[in-house]
């Protein structure tokens, strides 16, 4: 089911689509779809740089991304823990420090050519952390900023602690308890399949890597100096992810605005996009 998922190159009617593999240091191929509108007077709108979640498969956004690649030219990136992804050589904990995966972003963008400052952007979870990291840098300031459940921190729940140092060769059983513990924890049943899909299309040995080295993550939340706009998107239904953050953020970032949704799920539904529209249009 993994490889399958990763191999497919989504299509959507009203838009063309374009599959790079972009490396962004030596042994290190990011996935990228370019989706341009088939209506010339849309392609002329600003560019959306989106990054989704930690090993979220593109199917979970197609609904809304069915009719966002009508209205403006998307550059959707996988970031590099993904099966898409191509890692020539040993993979290490190095490979996956926050650090060094927030830096394939604005090295793809120089690589395409795309000036961010002329961009959107919009990120859910991990690629929501990861665009607030390159924000605060200064590696990737888009015109505009749109966060769904950004992670200030991973913390791990207390199920799953004993489990993040176990041996490679128990993942497969652990990927299978997870899916049993969300079925049962999560209330949307569109945030279950999500979970459910990602988790079988994760590279287990990344799984691994990621779970040991994102739980020393913690954001630094010096934004003082930050003038971009920031929308950031908080759904009380979501049990996955701290509504705190949120909170935090609105607080750290100069500019930032808390937009109250019904659920997580609904930021992945076509009918959560004159909410994320709306807010970049208000910043005109």
């Amino acid at each position: 089911m993994g490889i399958e998922l990763w191999q497919t190159t989504p299509e959507f009617e009203g838009s063309s689509v374009q599959r790079l593999s972009i490396e962004t240091e030596p042994g290190i191929h990011i996935r990228v779809l370019l989706y341009t509108p088939n209506s010339p007077e849309n392609r002329q709108n600003r560019t959306l740089i989106m990054v989704p979640g930690w090993n979220s498969v593109p199917d979970g956004w197609f609904p809304i991304m069915a009719e966002w690649v009508k209205l403006r030219p998307i550059v959707y990136i996988d970031t590099r823990e993904k099966g898409c992804c191509r890692i020539d050589g040993p993979v290490t904990k190095a490979t996956f420090q926050m650090s060094a995966i927030a830096a394939d972003l604005p090295k793809v963008l120089e690589k395409l050519e795309i000036d961010a400052a002329e961009c959107d952007a919009f990120g859910a979870s991990l690629g929501a952390t990861l665009l607030l990291e390159t924000l605060r840098e200064q590696t990737l300031v888009p015109r505009r900023l749109v966060v769904l459940s950004p992670n200030l921190a991973f913390a791990a729940p207390w199920w799953s602690k004993p489990l993040i140092p176990a041996p490679l060769f128990l993942y497969a059983g652990l990927v299978r308890f997870i899916i049993w513990y969300l079925d049962r924890r999560l209330e949307e049943e569109g945030q279950r399949i999500r979970y459910r899909r990602t988790l079988l299309a994760a590279p287990i040995d990344r799984l691994r890597l990621c779970s040991n080295v994102f739980k020393n993550y913690r954001m630094n939340l010096d934004f003082a100096h930050v003038s971009t706009p920031v929308g950031v998107l908080r759904a009380s239904s979501d049990t996955l992810h701290d509504h705190s953050d949120a909170g935090t953020l609105s607080g750290a970032i100069p500019d930032c605005t808390l937009i109250e949704v019904e659920s997580n799920q609904f930021v992945h539904e076509a009918e959560a996009l004159p909410i994320i529209e709306g807010f970049v249009d208000d910043a005109e």
